[in-house]
C-alpha cells in the first residue's frame, strides 16, 4: 500500500453506495491510503453534493434508489465542471452491457464487487494523476492565453500609431505613393495577425459570435480579388478567379473573409514569382467548395493535418519564408468548424498546395 505521507496532497473522494457497510469499508480504506472521503447513500444526494463542493474523484455504485449510477454519470457528463472528475464504478454487476454503458457515459474505470483493494488503489491513483495533469495543462493554457492577450494589446497600440501616420502622409501627399502602399499593406497584414491571435482564443472557447447568412460568391470573390491584387502585384503574381455564376454559400461573411485572407497570405508568401494564385468556387453535392491554390514548394503529404495545429510551421528547403507564428491555419480550422464547414490541404502536381474549403450551399 502506498505511504500516505508520500502523497503531495490529500485528494477528496466521494463514495456513493446505498449499502452502509460498503460506504464504511470504502471510507476506512481511503483513509488508510491517505485520502479524505465523504459518502452519499443514493445518486440524488450525490448530485446535490457534487454541485456544492468540488471532489477529486467519485467511487460510484450502479443500483441505488431514487437515482442510479447511470443517472449520476449522465448528470456529470452534462456539466462542464463535473465531467472532468474521474469516476470509478464499483458495482455488483459484472456483465458486459453494464460495463460498456458506464464507460460510454463517461466512467473512467469499472471494478466488480468484491473488488481487489490493490487494484482499486492503482486505478484511483492513476485516475487522480491524470486529473492533475489535465488541470496543469489547463493552467498552462490559461497562462498562455493571458500572455497572448497582453502581447496583442501591446502590439496593437504602436500599430495603430503607424497606420494613422501612414493615412496622414497619404492625405497630405507626403512620401512616395508606392512605398506608402507597401507600408500600408504590411501594417494591414500585421493587424490581421494580431486579430487572429485574439480570435483564436474566442473560437476555442466558443465565445466568438457566428452569424451565418447567404453570400453570393461572385461579388464576394471579386471583392477579395480587388483587395489582394496589390499584394499579388508586389510579388509579381497573378491572382485569378474561376467560378460559375449563381453560387451562394451559407456562412459568416466576416469570418469567411478572414479565412480566405489567411490562405491568400500564405499563398502570397510561398508562391514562386511570375506564377498565379487561383481562387475558385464550385458546387459539390449540395455544398460549395472554395479552393486557394498556389505554385509554391508544396507541403509534404504527412503534414497536411499538422499544419492546422497551433504554432506549427512548415520548414521549407526551397524557401526561407516563415508563415507568421503558426496561428493562421489553426484559426482557419476553428473558423470553419464554427460555420459547420471543413478545410483540408492537398498537394498539387508537380508542386504547389491546394487548400479546399467546404461550406453549406444556400
Amino acid at each position: 500500500m502506498t505511504d500516505p505521507q508520500s502523497r503531495p496532497e490529500t485528494a477528496h473522494i466521494l463514495v456513493v453506495d446505498d449499502s452502509k457497510l460498503n460506504r464504511d469499508l470504502l471510507g476506512e480504506y481511503l483513509h488508510a491510503l491517505g485520502y479524505a472521503s465523504e459518502s452519499c447513500h443514493n445518486g440524488k444526494e450525490a448530485v446535490e453534493r457534487l454541485q456544492e463542493e468540488p471532489f477529486d474523484a467519485v467511487l460510484l455504485d450502479i443500483d441505488m434508489p431514487e437515482l442510479d449510477g447511470y443517472g449520476v454519470l449522465e448528470f456529470m457528463r452534462g456539466d462542464d465542471m463535473l465531467q472532468i472528475i474521474p469516476v470509478i464504478m464499483i458495482s455488483g454487476r459484472d456483465d458486459v452491457p453494464s460495463i460498456a454503458r458506464c464507460l460510454e457515459l463517461g466512467a473512467t474505470d469499472f471494478l466488480s464487487k468484491p473488488f481487489n483493494p490493490k487494484i482499486l488503489e492503482a486505478r484511483l491513483s492513476g485516475s487522480l494523476e491524470k486529473k492533475r495533469l489535465r488541470e496543469a495543462e489547463q493552467d498552462l493554457i490559461r497562462m498562455r492565453d493571458a500572455l497572448t492577450h497582453m502581447i496583442v494589446h501591446d502590439l496593437g497600440n504602436p500599430l495603430s500609431v503607424i497606420q494613422m501616420n501612414l493615412q496622414m502622409m497619404r492625405m497630405l501627399g507626403e512620401g512616395d505613393a508606392d512605398r506608402l502602399g507597401h507600408l500600408e499593406r504590411a501594417a494591414s497584414a500585421m493587424g490581421t495577425m494580431i486579430e487572429s491571435m485574439l480570435d483564436l482564443s474566442k473560437l476555442e472557447s466558443g465565445t466568438m459570435p457566428v452569424h451565418a447568412n447567404s453570400i453570393d460568391m461572385g461579388s464576394f470573390l471579386a471583392q477579395i480579388k480587388a483587395e489582394y491584387a496589390p499584394f499579388a502585384k508586389d510579388r509579381d503574381l497573378a491572382l485569378e478567379i474561376e467560378m460559375d455564376g449563381g453560387i451562394v454559400v451559407q456562412a459568416d461573411e466576416l469570418l469567411l473573409g478572414r479565412v480566405l485572407a489567411n490562405l491568400l497570405a500564405n499563398a502570397l508568401k510561398y508562391a514562386r514569382p511570375a506564377t498565379r494564385i487561383l481562387l475558385s468556387a464550385r458546387p459539390e453535392n449540395g455544398h460549395v467548395q472554395l479552393v486557394v491554390e498556389d505554385d509554391g514548394p508544396g507541403i509534404a503529404d504527412d503534414l497536411h493535418e499538422r499544419i492546422f495545429d497551433r504554432y506549427y510551421q512548415v520548414e521549407s528547403a526551397e524557401s526561407d519564408v516563415r508563415a507568421g507564428v503558426g496561428l493562421g491555419l489553426a484559426f482557419c480550422r476553428l473558423a470553419m468548424d464554427a460555420m459547420d464547414g471543413a478545410i483540408r490541404a492537398e498537394s498539387v502536381s508537380p508542386h504547389g498546395t491546394r487548400f479546399i474549403i467546404t461550406l453549406p450551399g444556400a
